[in-house]
């Protein structure tokens, strides 16, 4: 047990070493970057785990390291990367507004923020891939079979706010 421990902790020294502020917070502290970055996961953590601050590190764990990895897929141009940062962004955006209207209710699920947090990174994890599994298993085949009704709603939205735009338009324009 002890040794897969160090082997984690070296992997993590690893891939610290790669980002500049954490060599810095290194030699400043005389702390082993790796200890630093655990410690700091671990807060983040127990943060979420007792829903200190749980909406806001939750969604910024849903927000920046895609938001960052999206940005890397699209300057490489790299196609496949691009398509799994876009199905990620269509299964969390549908996440985030089904959250929105069923707040009421999520509200009352004890540790709710610690779920989402697990649920995000399963959706990010590249091991996992859970973005692509939930966009093939639920959003594609519901998204397809009301695809139609979709556009139609859409072509109405877009149609009566283009009227209200010329109203007010004309309005101004006579004021």
């Amino acid at each position: 047990m002890a040794d897969k421990v160090q082997v984690y902790i070296a992997q993590l020294d690893r891939e610290l070493s790669n980002y500049p502020i954490a060599v810095e917070i290194e030699k400043r502290t005389n702390v082993p970057k790796a200890y630093f970055g655990a410690g700091i996961l671990a807060l983040l953590t127990i943060f979420v785990f007792f829903n200190v601050f749980g909406a806001l590190i939750t969604g910024l764990l849903g927000f920046l390291w895609p938001a960052y990895q999206s940005f890397k897929a699209i300057e490489k141009h790299d196609k496949d990367l691009t398509t799994q940062w876009l199905t990620y962004w269509t299964v969390f955006g549908t996440l985030n507004v089904v959250e929105v209207f069923s707040d009421v209710l999520l509200y009352w699920v004890p540790f709710y923020y610690a779920f989402k947090g697990i649920f995000v990174i399963y959706l990010i994890s590249p091991q996992f891939n859970g973005a692509k599994v939930i966009y093939d298993k639920v959003l594609e085949p519901y998204l397809l079979k009301k695809q139609s009704i979709i556009d139609a709603d859409i072509a109405k939205i877009k149609t009566k706010v283009s009227q209200v735009f010329n109203e007010k338009s004309s309005e101004v324009k006579q004021d």
